[in-house]
């Protein structure tokens, strides 16, 4: 039978194939080579192959051997990529340095070394970099301190370090306004509000007309609490602007971003009153009356985009959204079935098979998603999740499970496939199996909060393991402290073990950022055994008007109501 390959390539990549597999053995050294070119190849195609093989850390090794033969800086820049791949650093620092060095002009080897150093704790290097970005940008030293902050921004487990650079940087040009402004916008990024606020005024006082500077004054200031003052700088702004519209935009974003929900609206109405075809502020404004649970106003003001050729795909699916809030399935199908294109495709197409669930077309909705995960197989996973929660809505436990078995067995060991059927074996009552998957995720990564909430939740509802979860939840809050399932979770295991004030505050807390129905159900228990009957009753109401058929709702209000 004759080759694909030519038979000396062949060879070649088959005699490489097998020095990839003994380079991670103990001891294995590199062959001896006849020239650097020899050498250089040798290299080159060893990392691709380790590459190919999902070995990202031989493969960087390999890419930074052969520069030592063959430099070239977009071999260094895939060693950098490949490394950080692996989740080494150090090794991403050493390609990195690499990198700069055969490309001094490319300004993302050097955004990648200031990083890296940072990251690596290599801080007078971190600094060397940045004040080479801010000497070196196109547009000036104060775009260049934009860039800085922006690329310093991304360090959170850096704050401190990151100040200090930018600080340090400052100094260097104490009169900049943009080298201030840049630090203010660094020290808001870290919620260090004194020094933002400082370094803002500064700017300001610098430059009074910098429009920049005076919303940054208004962002630190909403952090702060203080609307007045913002308000105040906003209407400065206004005053002076031949577009108050914009800006009433972008405080109203702001507002939202510090959940002053009141004074967003506020804003948004103002920006409409200014520009009626403004269509980003009416879709804001749509935005926020869904998250007010406005449904009338919400559906207002996404019909009135209908009409927009850029924003009507979007506006039909919150329409659906609100038809779904609604509990109407049929009117929720007919929007997403209007959307075609755009990032929100993919969610309606998943969201069109659960309405098909839902008015009883079980078989339908399966077939639109089993033809999606072959049309588009790059997202087979989210899509083998939605099948696997409609047909656990449809109360069809063993098909779900062997949904998720077929799906494994396609992608073994994949996080979400291994939560999904853990969840399939807890409705069917399999819990040492749900555990068994949980513990699998929890192996690979110990850090993953969600297995680690969904572990510590089972063991609370269906065993006496109570210490145990609590220990779970409570590492799972440490994770994702605003994260209203994992609060609901302790507040839970709390009850359980007989802490109902502790269970009060926590569930509460749930229960105002979430109003979903099982934390309902959870509050309202706490409520109803500290004798406040009437509020849990309340809560109850509220949340069988939206989901009157949530098993976990249900059972809680029929077996205290009796």
């Amino acid at each position: 039978m004759p080759s694909f390959f030519p038979t000396p390539l062949f060879r070649c990549l088959a005699v490489v194939g097998l020095w990839v597999c003994t380079l991670t053995a103990a001891g294995a050294k590199d062959p001896v080579f006849n020239s650097p070119q020899a050498a250089a190849q040798y290299h080159v195609m060893t990392g691709q192959l380790a590459a190919l093989r999902e070995q990202p850390e031989l493969a960087a090794e390999q890419f930074l051997k052969a520069l030592d033969y063959a430099p070239a800086a977009d071999l260094a820049m895939r060693a950098t990529a490949l490394a950080l791949a692996a989740q080494n650093e150090i090794l991403a620092l050493q390609a990195a340095r690499r990198w700069q060095a055969l490309d001094e002009s490319d300004g993302a080897a050097r955004e990648a070394l200031a990083r890296l150093a940072l990251r690596t704790g290599e801080r007078g290097e971190a600094q060397a970099q940045c004040e080479a970005l801010v000497r070196g940008h196109a547009g000036g030293p104060e775009e260049g301190f934009r860039q800085v902050a922006l690329l310093l921004s991304q360090e959170n487990d850096r704050s401190e370090d990151a100040l200090t650079i930018m600080g340090n940087l400052q100094r260097q040009w104490p009169n900049l306004p943009g080298a201030l402004y840049a630090q203010g916008l660094l020290a808001l990024r870290f919620s260090r509000l004194d020094l933002a606020e400082q370094a803002t005024r500064e700017a300001l006082r610098l430059a009074p007309a910098a429009r920049d500077s005076a919303l940054l004054l208004a962002a630190v200031l909403v952090k702060k609490g203080d609307i007045a003052a913002a308000d105040s700088v906003l209407a400065g702004l206004i005053e002076d602007s031949d577009n108050p519209a914009e800006l009433h935009l972008g405080y109203a974003r702001l507002l939202l971003d510090a959940d002053r929900l009141e004074d967003a609206r506020v804003q948004l109405e103002a920006a409409l009153a200014e520009k009626p075809d403004y269509l980003e502020a009416r879709y804001s404004l749509g935005l926020l009356a869904l998250r007010r649970e406005d449904l009338e106003a919400a559906e207002s003001q996404f019909h009135a985009l209908l009409t927009s050729d850029v924003l009507r795909q979007t506006a039909a699916y919150y329409l659906g959204r609100i038809e779904e809030i609604r509990q109407r399935p049929a009117q929720a199908l007919a929007w997403y079935a209007q959307i075609t294109d755009g990032e929100l495709a993919i969610d309606a197409l998943i969201r069109r098979s659960a309405m098909l669930g839902q008015l009883g077309r079980l078989d339908e909705g399966r077939r639109l998603l089993t033809e999606l995960r072959q049309e588009r197989p790059e997202f087979s996973v989210r899509f083998y999740l939605a099948e696997g929660e409609l047909l656990l809505n449809a109360d069809a436990g063993e098909q779900a499970l062997a949904l998720y078995q077929q799906a494994l067995d396609v992608l073994p060991g994949h996080a979400d496939l291994l939560y999904g059927r853990s969840l399939a074996y807890e409705r069917l009552k399999k819990l040492s199996q749900a555990e068994a998957d949980l513990r699998r995720i929890l192996k690979t990564n110990p850090d993953d909060a969600r297995a680690m909430n969904a572990l510590g939740y089972m063991l609370t509802v269906h065993s006496s393991r109570l210490d145990e979860a609590h220990r779970l939840i409570a590492r799972a809050l440490e994770l994702s402290p605003d994260d209203a399932a994992v609060i609901d979770s302790m507040g839970w295991v709390e009850f359980r073990r007989g802490e109902l004030k502790k269970a009060h505050r926590l569930l509460e807390k749930a229960f105002n950022k979430e109003k979903d129905p099982e934390i309902a159900a959870h509050f309202g228990e706490v409520l109803w055994r500290l004798g406040e009957k009437d509020r849990a009753r309340a809560v109850w109401d509220a949340a069988l008007v939206h989901d009157p058929e949530h098993p976990v709702l249900k059972e809680t209000v029929e077996r205290l109501s009796k």
